[in-house]
């Protein structure tokens, strides 16, 4: 392009990678805030998604008398405070409160005295970040509005912080007991008990592994075109080679 500069008539297709690289370098950090008040208290909850749509989810507990409203300034302002530290360069906000977000960008005046403050501070906060605030339905923010439940509800016992962690189950509790074994022997046992185990903790291989899922207690192989086939032990294979019914 430096070489040959001038209008082109060749087309940008979306298949060309280095194209498609380019397009998503550009592309800027999203964030996501909720906040609501329960009772005398309550909870703002923010979620970063950069580029590749890595997620970074942060609670707060909000200790002290607020309305809704206040916490979801209180979520906005927490959220834009994290963005300037972390050097995020100007994101893409969202949330889904119409008030907060129409206030900020003074499509709404602000009515209550109280609230003044709060805006001023967002408007500077987002200056100073090169942000973007936009509405964005409860739909498309439940992340955000589950981890301000999750902190304005949770007890902390005076501590300043706490940690919650949140573990994926894709068993039920009961799937041993469910589970059959007509075989010492059955070539599924390892498979079943693989998807149970941590990564490091497993003897059959990730890769070969992800091809395989449990429905209902019960194991199946996932095939190219996607659909599944229930796995079966030697003796049921032996009755279906057999043509036996």
């Amino acid at each position: 392009m430096a070489m040959f500069p001038g209008a082109g008539d060749d087309e940008v297709h979306e298949h060309i990678p280095g194209e498609v690289a380019i397009v998503e370098a550009d592309k800027p950090w999203t964030m996501f805030f909720d906040g609501s008040s329960y009772g005398s208290v309550g909870g703002a909850g923010v979620v970063f998604e950069d580029p590749r749509g890595e997620l970074l989810s942060y609670s707060f507990k909000l200790n002290f008398p607020c309305s809704n409203n206040v916490a979801e300034y209180e979520a906005l302002i927490l959220g834009l405070q994290m963005a300037k530290e972390l050097n995020l360069g100007g994101a893409e906000v969202k949330g889904d409160s119409r008030l907060v977000t129409n206030q900020v960008n003074v499509e709404f005046h602000v009515k209550e005295p109280h609230l003044a403050p709060y805006r001023e501070k967002a408007q500077r906060l987002m200056n100073q970040t090169g942000s973007t605030l936009d509405h964005t339905g409860r739909g498309g923010n439940k992340h955000a509005d589950a981890l301000e439940t999750l902190a304005s509800k949770v007890q902390l016992n005076d501590n300043e912080e706490g940690t919650v962690n949140i573990q994926r189950k894709r068993l039920p509790s009961t799937w041993k007991e469910d589970l059959s074994f007509e075989e010492a022997d059955d070539w599924r046992r390892v498979y079943i008990e693989d998807l149970t185990r941590m990564d490091k903790e497993r003897v059959i291989p990730t890769q070969a592994l992800k091809q395989f899922v449990m429905v209902q207690g019960a194991l199946y192989y996932r095939e190219a075109g996607g659909s599944l086939a229930r796995c079966v032990s030697r003796k049921e294979a032996h009755y279906v080679g057999a043509g036996v019914t």
